[in-house]
């Protein structure tokens, strides 16, 4: 017994001696890959309908599409397994291209009986888990429930845990979770089976955006959950998932990062709460974000209540999310897990995944076929403004003329001789045709040209579903709503004795009148600047005169709007009542179509109203400013100079106080041209480091530089990045400065509550001038 325990002993020591020093025995090797396993979670969010390589509207190639999640995503498998490998949506899935909302439409019409593309597209590429994102209730409820039914019965899970039915039904309590809240995954470590949980939160200001025919019945927060805390329903969540077991939890929420400091108040600070979400709760590993739509923040980490660190990613609408974790277990045998990496991998790097663009391709020749079909004529003299918001441009008043007419149309038919009667002893109407169309820019700079008109022209000019309502308003209400527009989206500067108009804000909600002959002063105080003289119609305007009103579903009670006191209890009709499918895009098309079958043409010549922002006052006898002076207009910026770097129309600057290292803004005042009463201490100062080649980089007070993020947004840094993103060179217009960054070639901008980069344009959210303290 002695010589054989020798023997042994003497072969484990020459079998170690003829080892590479460090390595470790095959049977070993073994033993230790065994006790872990590596496993990627994989996310989108806000695809929009992408599925195509092409954008059939432009023409143009669209590679950030599901085509190439699909081959991104096998590749992923073949290295994990697929049994590692989790893969997520995380909303806003079918609205945005032609390839994914023609079928769809068709679908709610009973003209098709397939499931909708960008559906498919998560059944064949073999989605885990799809997170409702608000864009989901754009649709017909109906037909969307066939869609999840379809989606849930080919494996994939369809979350919103914060989504329950309000009590109407008496089927149903209220609180009742209306979708399922969670998965649970199973997961295997050293030979043994774990329990991975996914927690799905849909955006809670759906109401702000969607028809309440949209989402009959339902809420988009608990009964009991009475400060509209996501975080509320998040913990709510978790501590359901760990009484099952979960060990491991993530939690993929439609919303974006947001500002955790604004006490919560419903349509001001609840849109967007995944900072808050983290720091006022406990028991998330993983948080995945989306909705606004910035993977500028993507790949790094939040800290908790408890003070545990959070990887948050967010693929932008852009990218795909690759978290790896390597899962193991503990001496108890509980499961432990470390990260290694998280990255957002560009899409266009991946080609094709040519069967599955086999399986969409009849849904994009039937989007094709659909956009090229031929409307009508356009002619005359179309004067191609973009500038929406400060000028009338003829391509908006189209958009107008088309919402009066279809719903000056359906309110005869709906109402009629008889109708009237009783429509004006219900409300005090005595006229069924709409005086007055409110809507929002819901193109990227397309405008009407001469020549045929397209679906696909249509859609490029009103590139969303929206449905359209008819409200009884007061003269009185009218007025409210465009002075609090006034207020609220335009800002008038005088600088170098000239006066300057910029708009901020979010585009699709600054509103625009169509229908009306008004004036907006902007040298008059602020509830003042409106004077309304008449309608397209003839009809004099007056306080107390009910008029009739089209407006668009989304601004409808939206609380970023001045119609945010109007919901859709208060329309004597929408375009959802009919019940065939039509959407104000639809009604364009009618319009040119009439008019081309009528008078050859729709020319801009049948557009009966005007209106225009002005200055009244001699900005000349601008009085000098009797406080502090605290910096003024530069002229160009020099090197060596430090400056503030002021938003036009936001009234404000940098500062460094933003999420993550990004960058948000201070308000500080302003008259003519300086910048007056006092400096906020958290306002940057940033000075100017010349290369010689008209480029310069913006340095604040500790050195770090200001620098664009390869996802998008900015950030200050200690070191300039090496491929350029930390020098900037300028575009000069008549009022200040486009600021381009050399490595991107995106533009500085403010837009949706933070600064950002994005593609240069010549509109207020770019205009940036330079002041010397």
């Amino acid at each position: 017994m002695k010589k054989r325990l020798i023997s042994l002993l003497l072969a484990v020591l020459l079998q170690a001696a003829l080892l590479p020093a460090g390595a470790v025995s095959a049977e070993e090797s073994a033993k230790e890959a065994d006790s872990f396993t590596d496993f990627a979670v994989l996310s989108t969010t806000d695809m929009h309908g992408k599925c195509w390589n092409t954008n059939v509207l432009t023409g143009g190639a669209e590679n950030n599409n599901m085509l190439r999640v699909s081959t991104a995503v096998r590749q992923i498998r073949e290295e994990y397994g697929k049994e590692n490998v989790l893969l997520i949506d995380n909303g806003d899935l079918f609205q945005g291209t032609p390839v994914s909302q023609v079928q769809l439409l068709r679908l709610a019409a009973g003209q098709s009986a397939d499931p909708p593309a960008m559906a498919l597209c998560l059944k064949e590429i073999g989605y885990d888990v799809f997170v409702l994102g608000n864009h989901e209730f754009d649709y017909d409820w109906a037909t969307m429930c066939g869609v999840y039914r379809w989606m849930q019965e080919n494996g994939i899970a369809v979350l919103a845990a914060n989504v329950c039915h309000n009590g109407s039904d008496p089927a149903h309590p209220a609180g009742e979770n209306a979708f399922t809240p969670y998965l649970v995954k199973p997961i295997t470590v050293n030979g043994h089976e774990h329990k991975i949980g996914i927690l799905g939160l849909e955006n809670m200001d759906v109401t702000r955006w969607d028809n309440p025919a949209n989402y009959p019945g339902l809420r988009f927060f608990h009964p009991e959950n009475g400060s509209c805390s996501i975080a509320w329903e998040a913990e709510r969540g978790i501590a359901r998932m760990k009484e099952e077991g979960c060990e491991f939890i993530i939690v993929s929420y439609h919303g974006g990062i947001g500002n955790p400091e604004p006490k919560l108040a419903f349509g001001i600070s609840t849109e967007d709460q995944g900072e808050r979400l983290v720091r006022e709760s406990e028991g998330i590993d993983l948080l995945i974000l989306g909705h606004d739509h910035s993977s500028g923040y993507s790949d790094t980490f939040l800290t908790d209540r408890g003070g545990k660190q959070v990887p948050i990613v967010n693929g932008g609408g852009q990218e795909l999310t690759r978290t790896v974790f390597r899962f193991s277990e503990d001496d108890s045998g509980a499961l432990k897990w470390q990260l290694l990496t998280s990255e957002n991998l560009a899409l266009a790097g991946y080609e094709t995944d040519t069967i599955l663009e086999e399986k969409i391709r009849p849904y994009a020749e039937l989007a094709e076929e659909d956009v090229e079909s031929p409307v009508g004529t356009a002619a005359g003299n179309w004067d191609e403004s973009t500038d929406y918001y400060l000028c009338q441009a003829d391509s908006i008043d189209l958009i107008c003329a088309a919402m009066i007419t279809s719903a000056t149309g359906y309110m005869r038919e709906k109402y009629g001789k008889t109708g009237l009667d009783a429509l004006k002893k219900a409300t005090g109407l005595d006229h069924l045709d709409v005086d007055l169309a409110i809507t929002t820019v819901l193109n990227d700079g397309y405008t009407v040209r001469p020549g045929n008109v397209s679906m696909k022209d249509i859609y490029s000019l009103y590139r969303f579903s929206n449905t359209m309502f008819v409200l009884p308003m007061y003269g009185r209400d009218i007025r409210a709503v465009m002075e609090g527009n006034a207020a609220d989206r335009l800002t008038a500067r005088v600088l170098n004795g000239k006066v300057h108009f910029y708009s901020h804000g979010d585009q699709y909600t600054h509103l625009i009148f169509g229908g009306t002959n008004y004036v907006c002063d902007m040298s008059k105080p602020a509830g003042e600047r409106i004077r309304i003289e008449s309608f397209h119609n003839g009809r004099a305007f007056e306080e107390n005169t009910l008029y009739l009103v089209a407006v668009n579903d989304y601004i409808l009670g939206n609380d970023h709007c001045g119609l945010r006191a109007f919901g859709p209890d208060d329309a004597v009709w929408s375009q959802e009542e009919e019940g065939n499918g039509q959407t104000i895009p639809d009604s364009l098309a009618d319009y040119i179509r009439k008019k081309t079958k009528e008078e050859g043409a729709v020319t801009p010549d049948s557009f009966f109203w005007h209106w225009e922002i002005l200055w009244s006052a001699d900005p000349a006898s601008l009085p000098p400013y009797e406080g502090t002076v605290i910096a003024s207009l530069a002229a160009r910026p020099e090197d060596g100079h430090s400056y503030i770097l002021y938003h036009e129309a936001e009234g404000a600057t940098l500062t460094a106080r933003g999420i993550n290292g990004g960058l948000a803004e201070t308000a500080v005042a302003a008259y003519g041209n300086d910048l007056v009463d006092f400096l906020p201490e958290d306002a940057l100062l940033l000075t100017v480091h010349m290369d010689g080649e008209g480029r310069f980089t913006l340095a604040d007070a500790q050195g770090r530089y200001l620098t664009a993020n390869p996802g998008g947004g900015l950030g200050l840094y200690e070191e300039p990045a090496a491929d350029g993103r930390s020098l900037w060179q300028t575009e000069e217009t008549d009022d200040g400065w486009i600021l381009v960054n050399a490595g991107s070639g995106l533009a500085m901008q403010y837009y949706m509550d933070r600064f950002t980069t994005y593609a240069p344009r010549k509109s207020g959210h770019y205009i940036f001038n330079f002041y010397e303290p």
